[in-house]
């Protein structure tokens, strides 16, 4: 199984590679039996994310510096960690091509 930790509006942060076509789909985290709090964790970062712009008018979104950027992105790469932890057969990466098991094939 090959899992991306990847922030998207509106989708989960895990996403998926179907075995058949290849492609990556954003699928809940709860159905992929990871810990509650793994899985409330991710839910976290997920609205972090979404906090970050504003939907219905982007060019009101709230500024975000290059520390809060940081922080977003080593959360991101922490998680990826606990989730391959938690899923040892699956091999899974963050979306900037860190790698938490294995390098991903992006």
């Amino acid at each position: 199984m090959l899992i991306k930790v990847m922030d998207d509006y509106g989708c989960w942060p895990l996403w998926v590679r179907d075995e058949v076509s290849g492609v990556y789909e954003p699928r809940d985290p709860a159905t992929l039996g990871l810990s509650a709090g793994l899985v409330g964790r991710l839910a976290s970062w997920q609205q972090w994310s979404e906090s970050m712009v504003n939907l219905a008018d982007p060019g009101d979104s709230r500024v975000v510096g290059a520390e809060e950027d940081a922080a977003f992105a080593a959360e991101g790469r922490v998680l990826a960690a606990r989730v391959a932890e938690e899923l040892p057969q699956a091999v899974v990466w963050f979306k900037d091509g860190s790698s938490a098991d294995a390098a991903g094939p992006d």
